[in-house]
């Protein structure tokens, strides 16, 4: 994936031109003037110190951009970048590319971590006879004042073949694989992590900022693969704030906005050879029918007045999608999702789904 042309001016320091640090901490910042000091403040507080932050402004109206500046007046490991408003994916591009440090950790900037984050994924780099290139761990999820301890996988380990490594495809594709019940999020999100910065370059490692959905587990489809050595433990030092990043609406979604993520990741999976294991297979036509589901969750709700309007549009959205529903195969589907195919082939499982999916979001 190619960065796109960004113009980003970096307020420096005196001593911009010191040596690398050991970490570089890329945050893409978009009006988080609510809680981008609480990301900065416990960046401060780590117990590791040899580490800069790259605090990517991607076009803010909000007064977020100017909090930084105030904090990187306290410490210079601090840098404020200035982008036009660009995305997620190309804010954290930015970042990559000023990146001076030997490891590359993204922190989101609603999110915080704990005081000893850095100290804990970085000693895990520290492995004399084999470098990993990706260290990975997990989060404890926030929910207002609700924290609640997450486990992607059931204990720490070490992946370095393609064998070893198919239970971290599996979750990119089903996020509930290993997990226990009630998990929140899973291995696809980059922050958490710790990437080895010339394993990112020498790779060409980017995010597409032309996807506005599952940029993150493309990004870690590709780096999973290339990655020789992936440490995970099961330590959870990133608090991850799920109401805010989890609250969307299905505008976009009506849109198609998965159509063009959903390709990129039959390409790559197709080019790994991934979809020759019956259980990533299963798992790649699950998730894309889930995602051709959302479209008709999305559908039923931009009609919430009238049940006619509401069954039309999911019957015009299971025409729009049936190129797409032939490439799933049914055969690999459990009993539980042929319904859900059928509300997307069928038209009278269609209607009388449309009818379901109506009458349960009228209801909240």
């Amino acid at each position: 994936m190619t960065d796109g042309n960004v113009d980003a001016n970096v307020a420096t320091h005196p001593d911009d031109q010191a040596a690398a640090s050991a970490v570089s901490v890329v945050i893409p910042v978009y009006n988080q003037q609510a809680y981008i000091s609480d990301c900065l403040e416990s960046l401060l507080r780590q117990t590791f110190t040899d580490f800069e932050v790259l605090a990517v402004d991607d076009g803010s109206t909000d007064d977020s951009a100017a909090i930084i500046a105030q904090i990187a007046e306290r410490d210079a490991r601090i840098r404020l970048v200035r982008q036009p408003n660009g995305g997620v994916s190309a804010a954290r591009n930015t970042g990559l590319a000023h990146a001076r440090g030997a490891w590359i950790c993204f922190i989101d900037p609603d999110d915080y971590v704990a005081d000893d984050y850095l100290r804990t994924l970085y000693d895990a780099c520290d492995v004399a006879h084999d470098v990993p290139d990706i260290v990975m761990s997990t989060c404890i999820a926030c929910d207002g004042e609700r924290k609640v301890r997450q486990r992607f996988f059931p204990a720490s380990f070490t992946a370095c073949t393609m064998e070893e490594k198919k239970p971290l495809f599996h979750q990119l594709l089903d996020g509930s694989h290993l997990q226990p019940d009630g998990f929140v999020t899973a291995i696809g999100v980059p922050w958490g992590k710790l990437y080895r910065h010339a394993f990112i370059t020498g790779n060409a490692l980017r995010f597409d900022p032309q996807l506005s959905r599952m940029e993150d587990n493309l990004f870690n489809i590709q780096a999973f693969h290339d990655a020789h050595r992936i440490v995970y433990l099961d330590y959870a030092g990133y608090y991850y704030r799920v109401s805010d990043l989890m609250a969307h609406t299905f505008g976009g979604i009506r849109q198609g906005t998965f159509h063009h993520a959903i390709d990129e990741c039959a390409s790559l999976l197709d080019a790994y050879g991934l979809l020759d294991d019956e259980a990533l297979y299963r798992a790649w036509n699950a998730e894309q029918l889930n995602l051709y589901f959302q479209e008709l969750k999305a559908a039923a709700a931009g009609h919430p007045r009238r049940l006619r309007d509401a069954r039309r549009a999911c019957a015009q959205c299971m025409r729009a999608l049936r190129p797409r529903m032939r490439r799933i195969d049914k055969r690999a589907l459990s009993r539980g999702e042929r319904i859900r195919y059928a509300a997307l082939t069928n038209p009278m499982m269609n209607g009388a789904m449309a009818t379901l999916l109506w009458t349960k979001l009228r209801r909240g």
